[in-house]
């Protein structure tokens, strides 16, 4: 990891928002039909908000740069764009499967194309959160 280990602060908010990912995918599992449609939304709705949330980080770093950041903003605005349009999809399983591309397409950017001005841990950091959300996706998926 370059030498950076990753701050604890930071692993631990970061593995926490995989909580809600697992609370609704554990929802999913074993409650009743009303409450699994619940979890469904609750699912598709948190995952699109941290999709968003994940382009912020890049805005918010592309911003602080003095140098040409177009790709960087560009790359910033597409999570939320996507999201939205996952949400509005009229199918929970499309959402779904939209949602994964997303978070994949995000960690593939995350680590080949890190943002400005990012700590070098960050890109070990985001690899795992992908993998972990990439991973609740799959469940939820093969619940539905």
């Amino acid at each position: 990891m370059n030498g950076q280990k990753i701050p604890a602060k930071a692993a631990i908010l970061g593995y926490a928002g995989v909580i809600p990912f697992i609370a609704a995918m554990l929802l999913m599992l074993f409650a009743e039909a009303p409450l699994q449609q619940f979890a469904v939304e609750a699912f598709l709705v948190y995952g699109a908000v941290i999709l968003s949330f994940l382009g912020g980080i890049r805005w918010g770093a592309a911003s602080s740069g003095d140098t040409d950041v177009g790709k960087a903003l560009l790359i910033s605005v597409m999570p939320s764009l996507w999201a939205a349009a996952c949400l509005l999809w009229p199918s929970d399983l499309v959402s779904a499967y939209g949602l994964m591309a997303g978070f994949v397409m995000m960690g593939l950017a995350d680590w080949f194309y890190p943002g400005l001005r990012v700590g070098s841990w960050m890109r070990h950091l985001r690899k795992r959160l992908t993998l972990a959300v990439f991973a609740s996706h799959l469940a939820i998926i093969g619940l539905m």
